[in-house]
């Protein structure tokens, strides 16, 4: 299959011993000026791709935690206009498709302008089967990015069926929710291995409870993933001013990459 730009993009940290660094913001939340400056911080400090809500009504899944459903309730609403402007400023992006948004492969029910230039969608909930999705995700150049959770002891045949028809990285979740952690550094290792014995071109990203740089460290070090994915300790942070944003950002870009973080 042919690599993606995300594939490349998380393939190149591991080439060079650091971890690749995907952010989830909320366009609009707190706030759309602290929204768009918290996307500004993440391109001054190289962030390597954005995670961002595809989303047409209010109803997520229980993966979805507290925090980040209270921010997809409590976003201030946009202009298409706002959210173009807000996209096309991340280089490298990745939709998280709530079920609202995509229903079925050839009906896409939010905002067209939520498609434009993405690289990767990532569905909140599991379809049955991504083929068709696929398909529609490779007429704009994107692919389906396939997602499974690292606690269990094996993969099962869904996982291995979506593993082989996705693309772009292979979304890893430690725990049940956004923000909770449950599986372990060697759960980690276990499932990495499994996927790449399925697809060795594909890079694995951790997600969910991951939220200080002393945890994305840990990842570095732990020959457990390619990337990791944070999303609640980024709203958190963000809601407390985008100061505070800023200085854990900064952290936690230089415990995946190594330096200060400037």
């Amino acid at each position: 299959m042919t690599r993606s730009r995300l594939s490349d993009v998380i393939g190149g940290n591991t080439s060079r011993g650091t971890l690749a660094v995907g952010i989830y913001l909320i366009p609009g939340f707190p706030s759309w000026a602290a929204s768009l400056e918290a996307l500004e911080l993440c391109i001054r400090h190289d962030v390597d791709f954005i995670e961002f809500p595809a989303i047409a009504e209010p109803q997520w899944s229980h993966r979805t935690g507290p925090l980040i459903a209270r921010a997809l309730r409590d976003a201030e609403p946009g202009t298409d206009a706002q959210r173009i402007g807000w996209l096309l400023r991340a280089p490298v992006r990745v939709a998280i498709v709530y079920p609202s948004a995509w229903p079925a492969p050839t009906t896409w029910t939010a905002a067209p302008s939520l498609r434009a230039g993405v690289s990767g969608y990532l569905f909140e909930t599991d379809p049955p089967d991504i083929t068709d999705y696929a398909h529609a995700a490779a007429e704009d150049s994107a692919v389906v990015i396939p997602a499974v959770g690292a606690t269990a002891a094996g993969l099962a045949e869904a996982d291995r069926r979506v593993i082989a028809r996705g693309g772009g990285f292979v979304y890893t979740s430690l725990g049940p929710s956004t923000g909770a952690r449950a599986a372990s550094l060697t759960d980690l290792r276990r499932t990495r291995a499994q996927i790449r014995a399925i697809r060795p071109d594909l890079p694995v990203c951790a997600a969910f409870g991951i939220n200080e740089a002393a945890d994305v460290e840990e990842l570095r070090g732990s020959g457990g993933c390619d990337g990791v994915i944070i999303g609640t300790a980024a709203v958190a942070r963000l809601e407390e001013g985008t100061s505070a944003f800023a200085e854990w950002l900064k952290g936690i870009m230089a415990a995946a990459k190594g330096g200060d973080g400037t």
